[in-house]
């Protein structure tokens, strides 16, 4: 191995590595440098995709007012209950629904069954006379015809119900106030109420009714309509709105910017630092009118920028875009 030709050999062998071996680090250098620049624009581009696209507002100055929200239904106090006085027939004309009725007016016409079987109105002659089995019974006051439960030819017992009639008159509202919120209701107090086709009709508190619902602990109270009401039926629901406060002067934000955990026990709103980063900041709200919310603390500033969209789901010290 120590012959010349060897080692002349091994020394040119050695050369021609190291040539190849620089030349395939320049080739190896050459084809990676733009897929590491293009690698490092990728990574740019995907963290500028990554900032949430948001849009931001400032507080508001409002007048609100905490309103309670409560159901209530149409009811007519003043009914009357028709039934018949003795066994026997309906005779013919019988009433209608929606038929007025005035005070002291004949509703039902009855003849008895021993009436009925002797046929004694006919060998009188005269159906007026009080032996004939022909018994009338009319309406104590004035009112409309809410139900006909009895038609002409209908055989009937003594005491059965024919039908109601309903003192249109003293149509009014009932409200079930829930135990809890009975400071906030009076009577004598204003309140709107508004129909199921978004009509709102004024109305006041008249009177607490002397029972309280035992399964749900509601106090009953009576509403009274101001003003002219547009025929209703009865056991309609509607929505009474009352102040629980005097109109107050408050910050107020967008619904849509405060958001909440699951419990809804906490809240808060996403505030940007900068245009970039927006923060979590925790706030007390208070009552909502018109889809705002009313921020009782903390005290922002009217040039903070608060985040009204794109902030579900933002971590604390988010990074964001804003959309123009």
């Amino acid at each position: 191995m120590n012959h010349p030709f060897f080692s002349s050999l091994s020394r040119s062998l050695t050369r021609s590595q190291w040539a190849v071996g620089l030349l395939l680090l320049v080739l190896c250098t050459q084809c990676q440098g733009p897929d590491s620049a293009a690698a490092e624009e990728d990574t740019g581009e995907e963290e500028i995709k990554a900032r949430a696209a948001v849009t931001v507002g400032h507080l508001q100055t409002d007048t609100v007012t905490d309103i309670l929200h409560l159901t209530g239904l149409t009811a007519y106090p003043a009914k009357d209950v028709l039934r018949a006085t003795t066994t026997g027939y309906i005779m013919a004309p019988a009433p209608v629904p929606g038929q007025q009725v005035g005070a002291g007016q004949t509703v039902f016409t009855m003849q008895t069954k021993e009436s009925r079987t002797l046929h004694l109105d006919k060998l009188t002659g005269d159906p007026k006379l009080r032996f004939s089995g022909i018994i009338r019974i009319s309406s104590p006051r004035a009112g409309v015809m809410a139900t006909v439960d009895k038609l002409a030819g209908d055989y009937v017992q003594d005491g059965e119900q024919l039908g109601t009639v309903y003192d249109q008159s003293r149509f009014g509202f009932v409200l079930d106030v829930p135990v809890t919120q009975l400071r906030y209701v009076h009577t004598g107090q204003r309140c709107r109420i508004t129909l199921p086709d978004g009509r709102v009709l004024p109305g006041q508190v008249a009177e607490p009714l002397p029972a309280a619902d035992v399964s749900i602990q509601t106090q009953r109270y009576t509403l009274k309509p101001l003003g002219k009401v547009p025929p209703l039926p009865e056991n309609l629901t509607v929505t009474i709105d009352l102040d629980k406060s005097a109109p107050q002067v408050a910050g107020t934000l967008p619904r849509e910017a405060v958001l909440t955990d699951e419990t809804q026990t906490s809240f808060w709103v996403m505030r940007l630092l900068n245009d970039s980063t927006a923060v979590k900041v925790p706030v007390k709200t208070g009552a909502e009118q018109n889809g705002r919310i009313v921020i009782q603390s903390p005290a922002f500033s009217p040039k903070d920028r608060i985040v009204l969209t794109g902030n579900y789901g933002l971590d604390d010290t988010a990074a964001v875009q804003l959309s123009r």
